[in-house]
């Protein structure tokens, strides 16, 4: 149980995949690419902001059901290539940088190191950030025009998109080996909200679910960007850098 329901975890943090698969049996409404589109561009231009995500994954069966509630915070630096997160998950909040390519993790306790690993990958360094992975999910599958919805009052765009399976499992680690082994994704659904003014993402949500023979996993996540150009502070503290461990977290 508690290996699906960290395979739907993992699969919910694929908001991080980079693939625009796209096939003949997709729908792909053309007011909807334009508001992608214009998204896309729009924070190409922006130097800054801050994210907020909520995330739940409950995984059942006959007998037994467990959730894992995630939330995150963080801030991106794109004219430093810089990224902070902070992540709490049952009591327990560890942080992350990114700097450039290089990735410090904060290691579980007991343990008080960090784990330092080299990004592979060549992507311009923004579309490496959680507001630009959103926009590539919905580069893949279907896409639709879902009319407008006021976000704290002001009015944005309702896109909806049914992102490829492919989109979701292909993302892969620097060794290039596939993130999940064995469990099925189905029926992934992403929404976004997109500011009608400025094109800037707002809101989005993610939904999907995982199986593995009997069991089944439901995983839904709800990302919050804004402070779009307001000034951020990301600092990687010194201990990152001296206390390492090289081959990962102990206990990964």
């Amino acid at each position: 149980m508690a290996r699906l329901a960290l395979h739907a975890l993992l699969a919910v943090c694929v908001l991080t995949s980079g693939c625009s698969l796209l096939g003949p049996d997709y729908t792909r409404d053309e007011r909807a690419v334009d508001v992608l589109d214009n998204a896309t561009d729009s924070l190409g231009a922006s130097e800054t902001y801050r994210f907020e995500s909520q995330m739940t994954v409950t995984a059942a069966t006959d007998s037994r059901t467990e959730r894992v509630d995630v939330e995150l915070t963080g801030a991106v630096d794109v004219g430093d290539r810089k990224m902070r997160e902070n992540a709490t998950m049952r009591g327990e909040s560890r942080r992350a940088f990114v700097v450039n390519r290089t990735v410090y993790r904060e290691c579980a306790s007991p343990w008080d190191g960090w784990a330092v690993d080299e990004s592979a990958e060549e992507s311009q360094w923004v579309n490496r950030t959680p507001a630009a992975r959103q926009l590539t999910l919905l580069q893949s599958g279907s896409v639709y025009w879902n009319g407008t919805q006021a976000v704290d009052d002001e009015p944005a765009v309702v896109v909806t998109g049914e992102p490829t399976v492919d989109a979701l499992t292909e993302y892969q680690d620097d060794q290039s080996q596939p993130v999940f082994g064995g469990p099925s994704i189905e029926d992934p659904q992403l929404r976004a909200w997109i500011d009608a003014d400025t094109g800037r993402l707002l809101r989005t949500e993610l939904r999907f679910t995982v199986t593995r023979g009997d069991n089944t996993a439901t995983a839904t996540m709800t990302n919050t960007f804004g402070d779009y150009n307001e000034p951020v502070s990301i600092e990687v503290p010194a201990e990152a850098r001296t206390n390492q461990y090289e081959l990962g977290c102990p206990g990964e």
